[in-house]
């Protein structure tokens, strides 16, 4: 594959899949990525047991190892003093940050986008949202089914007629 991202550091602090497949790509693309997890729990997707009623092997977790492959894992408590500063050391060697985190919360934790320009002035800052950064929902969280097939329409055209859900054009 090409390298074109060699020498290319990133720094994610991010959960599940959106947000971090794109840091899965940019490390396929030969970026140094730097996943930050929880010290214990790690990534919460990591605790998924079940997707659509399949169990899934918490030894080779598919929704696990497709979003964090070619990366490096840091566990850090994001939510301490101690856990903050070693983020600011770490965003002042990188050249791009990425995160999916809530506004609210990236406020509270101290990485929002003032925090993290702090540290490293020069780097190149990566929010994905459910709905945007804009906007009336722009605060508002959202996976794949509620963010975008329900929210597009797919839910209802892939909802049986026979429950009487629908409402038909005569």
């Amino acid at each position: 594959m090409t390298q074109v991202m060699k020498g290319v550091r990133v720094l994610e602090v991010a959960q599940f899949t959106f947000v971090p497949a794109a840091g899965a790509v940019l490390a396929d693309w030969g970026a140094d990525v730097i996943k930050i997890e929880h010290p214990v729990r790690g990534d919460t997707q990591r605790g998924f047991v079940n997707m659509g009623g399949v169990k899934v092997d918490p030894l080779r977790n598919m929704l696990v190892e497709h979003p964090n492959r070619g990366k490096r894992s840091v566990g850090i408590d994001i939510s301490t003093e101690e856990g903050r500063q070693l983020i600011y050391e770490i965003a002042a060697t990188a050249d791009v940050f990425l995160t999916n985190y809530l506004p609210s919360v990236r406020q509270k934790l101290g990485f929002d986008v003032e925090q993290i320009r702090a540290a490293n002035p020069n780097i190149i800052y990566a929010r994905g949202s459910a709905y945007g950064d804009k906007g009336p929902e722009r605060t508002a969280g959202g996976f794949d089914n509620t963010a975008f097939w329900t929210r597009g329409g797919l839910a209802y055209t892939m909802t049986p007629e026979e429950l009487g859900c629908r409402r038909h054009q005569d």
